[in-house]
């Protein structure tokens, strides 16, 4: 049975809490229907703020999938800001659906989208107030099957101890698919559990830690079945063609402000360039993109639905796009008039660069965003950036000349192989960049430089690499702010301590699941904001745990060793990742 708290929230909760809007519902374009009365309900987890969940576009990608199915509903939650969790908590209103009101505890699923290990604490959170046990091996046939995808499926067993199923891979037909199981098994009278075996036995990309057993040695850890009709390796699922995933003509549009008011289109998915260091990049493979017909019928759709005056181009790497200069031509020729603008926020910076800031005016002039990584030519090659100093000086200058007026840059700094004179050349890049302006009209470019810390990410070539010391983290922090001081340029850092416990996390085993619920008894929470953000919680964690932080994030994998994610196939088999792996060493050494 379903409970609606459609009363309690609007008179007991909203009065009483800041940023109200967030916990409204009501978007335009919201459609999930009857939870009462659906064969399969479905609630999807974001675990992070309303602001930020509302505007994560696989969210809205699996929200379509499921309410487009017959006899499917799909609701959608968020975690609550702490103010709002103690309120829901003193009035005992548990969490709910956004939409429906109704438990989350009542639904048939629940999902979670683990697009961030600082969200693991979230996860915790949203089930404890949905009244959901936390551990799974505790829940009981009156809770929801909990399920989880997006980055943190990849390397899952931190998250062990939490999650029902996990879906590794894109989501849209392994969750459609798991949808059917679950109607068809409830309609037969299965348990709960039967529902859960017979996904880890029937769709390749469901992995159910409850059927595995962690072996640790000094081999590594291996996870092996605990029956012999379930598979020792998860194969990670992907769509044929991107095409098949559906397009968001209808996008969710919130009351209140989302971290992106605009219309986003995924035009690629995968990346070509192969560098070194990023999962998305060798996790998202193949290569697929939308065709220009496909991108312009939903263009047309969906700023005619939403009321949205902006089209953001999303991909990896958007300028690889095989035919970008037509699209946005084509963009341009139907939408300029109606003054919509164009947003590229993924540029790779290339000769291409060099022409398309003159492409067209109806790309939004704001700023430029580029990515190169590394500031000298040596560590880019030994990343597998492909990108050369000429390169960005010319697209940086033809940007500034088409009335351009600032560029943001990322960099990752404390890469494998880095020296003192690899610091002061990301600061000499920036430099030079913002030189190119005088050229133009006399006056030095705004340069905002983001700089965030290298982490060793699973699946990656650069997965075996030791994490820098915090002191050598500090001190490149120090320089490169001496060096900006009394320049256009402005360097941002990631927090320090959150890149380090980033790095623990992703690389960590099911052991992990004990600190992550520590540091969440500790009153961790909200992690990826800074004015939530307690690291001395998860120092506290570590030490009742007996695990040493230190050991995971700064420590060089043997490549011999089994990994904790090792089960978990995707596209780039090991032996592959060893060879870029020597390849990038060999680099390294030129």
């Amino acid at each position: 049975m379903m409970r609606n708290f459609r009363s309690d929230i609007s008179d007991g909760i909203l009065p009483r809490i800041v940023r109200p809007g967030q916990y409204i519902g009501r978007e335009t374009n919201a459609r999930c229907g009857d939870v009462g009365a659906a064969d399969v309900s479905v609630v999807l987890g974001f675990p992070d703020a309303y602001s930020i969940g509302i505007s994560h576009l696989g969210g809205q990608v699996l929200y379509h999938v499921l309410n487009d199915l017959p006899g499917v509903a799909c609701d959608r939650t968020y975690c609550p800001f702490p103010d709002a969790e103690q309120v829901c908590r003193d009035r005992s209103v548990p969490l709910f659906g956004w939409e429906s009101r109704c438990a989350v505890r009542d639904f048939d699923m629940l999902g979670f989208s683990l697009s961030y290990e600082m969200c693991a604490t979230n996860v915790l959170t949203m089930l404890d107030l949905a009244g959901i046990p936390i551990r799974a091996s505790e829940r009981t046939e009156s809770d929801p099957i909990v399920v989880a995808g997006d980055v943190m499926a990849e390397t899952p067993e931190p998250m062990a101890n939490f999650i029902d199923l996990f879906i590794a891979g894109d989501g849209e037909e392994p969750l459609a698919e798991l949808v059917e199981l679950v109607r068809r098994m409830k309609k037969s009278g299965a348990s709960r559990d039967e529902m859960i075996l017979a996904a880890s036995q029937q769709i390749p990309s469901a992995y159910a830690p409850r059927f595995y057993h962690p072996r640790y040695d000094q081999g590594g850890v291996s996870l092996e079945p605990l029956r012999d009709d379930i598979p020792a390796v998860i194969r990670r699922a992907h769509v044929a063609h991107l095409s098949d995933s559906p397009a968001i003509t209808h996008p969710l549009v919130p009351l209140c402000e989302a971290v992106h008011d605009r219309v986003t289109i995924e035009i690629m998915r995968g990346c070509p360039n192969g560098c070194r260091f990023c999962q998305a990049g060798a996790t998202r493979l193949p290569v697929r993109f939308r065709s220009i017909e496909e991108i312009l019928t939903i263009a047309r759709e969906a700023l005619a639905s939403s009321g949205w005056r902006e089209i953001s181009l999303l991909s990896l790497s958007t300028s690889d796009y095989p035919h970008l200069d037509e699209l946005i031509n084509r963009l341009s020729n139907e939408f300029a008039e109606r003054h919509v603008s164009i947003s590229l926020p993924s540029l790779r910076v290339s000769e291409q660069l060099r022409d398309l800031p003159g492409l067209t005016n109806m790309v939004r002039k704001g700023g430029l965003t580029i990515a190169p990584e590394a500031g000298s030519p040596r560590l880019r090659r030994a990343i597998r950036k492909d990108i050369s100093d000429a390169d960005m000086l010319a697209g940086v200058r033809a940007a500034f000349e088409a009335g351009w007026r600032r560029v943001k840059l990322y960099f990752m700094a404390a890469l494998p192989g880095e020296t003192d004179d690899d610091i002061g050349a990301i600061f000499d890049l920036c430099k030079r960049l913002s030189d190119t302006r005088k050229d133009v009209d006399g006056q030095p470019g705004a340069i905002s430089a983001s700089v965030s810390w290298f982490v060793p990410k699973p699946h990656t070539p650069m997965q075996w690499c030791p994490m820098r010391q915090p002191e050598y983290l500090f001190d490149v922090r120090r320089r490169l702010r001496s060096l900006s001081r009394r320049t256009p340029i402005r360097f941002k850092f990631h927090r320090i301590e959150r890149s380090i416990l980033e790095a623990v996390i992703c690389r960590g085993d099911r052991r992990l699941s004990e600190v992550i619920e520590a540091a969440w008894r500790n009153g961790a929470r909200m992690d990826s904001w800074d004015e939530y953000f307690d690291y001395d919680k998860w120092l506290a964690a570590f030490e009742a745990s007996g695990i040493d932080p230190a050991a995971l994030a700064q420590r060089q994998i043997p490549l011999w060793e089994t990994l904790p994610w090792s089960h978990i196939q995707g596209h780039l088999g090991e032996d592959i990742l060893k060879s870029e792996y020597q390849r990038m060493t060999e680099a390294l050494k030129r």
